[in-house]
């Protein structure tokens, strides 16, 4: 995995179903450095991870049909792409949702409404925290 720090881009797979705010991400998140992939629901997203193998996934809890709680799930549980961080975010600040994340297998549980540059160092920070892991 790299790092946007040491001199190639990390690739980050957005998940969500909202097309405004995966174009404000993709935006912002490529001026940090960061190459962007965006899937537009659960069943895609788990597609694009296995495809394309990104070094981090973003990853919103409300989306139709399959939530992020499921996506999450299936993701830890698959060999190809169960070391692949995942950051949750949420549009609401509430302990319940966040410790059901963790149990799905976040590593990161975040609101949306964080500056793009936090944002950004909590991708950075769970990419590092990724590569600390032992190999399975």
């Amino acid at each position: 995995m790299s790092t946007p720090t040491d001199g190639h881009s990390a690739t980050v797979l957005v998940i969500d179903d909202q097309p405004f705010f995966t174009t404000m991400l993709r935006g912002s998140l490529a001026q940090q450095g960061f190459r962007v992939l965006v899937a537009n629901n659960g069943p895609d997203g788990l597609e694009s991870a296995k495809k394309n193998l990104p070094d981090a996934i973003l990853l919103d809890i409300e989306m139709p049909g399959m939530d992020g709680f499921v996506v999450c799930e299936k993701l830890r549980k698959d060999d190809a792409v169960k070391h692949i961080p995942i950051v949750i975010l949420t549009a609401t600040n509430n302990p319940k949702l966040n410790e059901k994340a963790f149990k799905a297998g976040a590593d990161i549980v975040t609101l949306k409404v964080l500056s793009t540059e936090r944002l950004a160092n909590m991708i950075r920070l769970a990419i590092g925290k990724g590569k600390a892991a032992p190999s399975a």
